[in-house]
């Protein structure tokens, strides 16, 4: 791939929880419950944000195409954008997106409480991008756990595959209720970064990736503690930059061309799964809310994480 601390919840005896990321005082009205458009998962802690669907232009905007040739140009690049278009009408229905990327202290819940192990502690580790080698390459030696750098609990967590991503979904899913977790889909990940599908260039309420994102330019090239930069209108958090984001899609160069309509879940064939908003390491070209790139499944590196949606 190319290439924030909580926002300080405070919650009083009286049930009152103070957002001050968000500025404003919430209610819990019920189990998990904080407001009409807010709910917490009571095992992890996680927060989910509602998410009106509606339908969207979706994929590259017309006003970036100028910048990126110019950009691809003088880098002197081979990189091009071409499977971010043509844009194309989707719908999406209602559906509910983690306000913040997975991190450390969910994830070990999931781990402590089934034992399970990741695709780097069985496989031989993860990817590191060390430097000033500026390479990436594989060290046994690396996992969620020990990914190269300290990691505090409020970080995201990384080292982690798709696969791995899935089964902390379905366990989720299996704690109980009728909540299906899951990785979200390419349209509704860019439908939530846009802010309902807005024609907005990086994944919040700035074009400025300095305010809205950590990147190869300005995090301390390692991950950095969610919900530090700016929130988008939805009150999501690091859709651009920190790690790079799993979704449930299958890859395919030429799907735009193919796509469209209500609710698209990506093709039925192929190997390599979509990830999408750029990390630590990414340059901002990455870190645009129409950037799409892809692994394997089983792939893991220190600039790859995850989050959740569910949909009832």
């Amino acid at each position: 791939f190319g290439s924030c601390m909580d926002h300080g919840d405070v919650m009083d005896k009286k049930g009152i929880v103070l957002f001050a990321g968000l500025g404003m005082a919430l209610l819990v009205i019920g189990p998990g419950l904080l407001a009409e458009n807010t709910w917490i998962e009571k095992n992890t802690g996680l927060e989910f944000v509602k998410v009106a669907g509606g339908c969207y232009q979706m994929g590259q905007v017309e006003a970036e195409t100028e910048e990126l040739e110019r950009m691809r140009l003088v880098f002197d690049s081979g990189i091009t954008f071409g499977d971010e278009k043509p844009r194309h009408e989707v719908c999406v229905d209602d559906f509910n997106i983690g306000r913040h990327e997975i991190t450390v202290a969910a994830f070990r819940v999931f781990v402590e409480t089934t034992g399970y192990q990741t695709d780097a502690e069985k496989n031989g580790g993860c990817q590191e991008y060390p430097i000033p080698r500026y390479r990436w390459r594989m060290n046994a030696e690396l996992s969620w756990q020990t990914p190269g750098f300290k990691q505090k609990d409020n970080e995201p967590v990384v080292c982690v595959s798709w696969n791995d991503s899935k089964a902390f979904a379905d366990w989720l899913t299996s704690t109980g209720g009728e909540r299906k977790f899951r990785l979200a889909t390419e349209a509704e990940w860019e439908f939530a970064a846009r802010d309902r599908g807005n024609d907005r260039k990086f994944a919040a309420t700035s074009d400025e990736i300095n305010e809205v994102g950590w990147y190869a330019k300005n995090s301390p090239r390692r991950t950095s503690p969610i919900g530090t930069k700016k929130a988008g209108a939805l009150g999501i958090y690091d859709m651009s930059g920190n790690v790079w984001e799993w979704v449930g899609d299958r890859y395919a160069r030429d799907y735009y061309n193919q796509v469209g309509g209500k609710n698209p879940v990506g093709p039925t064939d192929g190997h390599a799964r979509v990830v999408r908003g750029g990390g630590w390491n990414s340059h901002l070209w990455n870190c645009r809310a129409a950037k799409r790139d892809r692994a394997l499944p089983s792939h893991r590196d220190t600039n790859q994480g995850f989050r959740l949606v569910f949909t009832n």
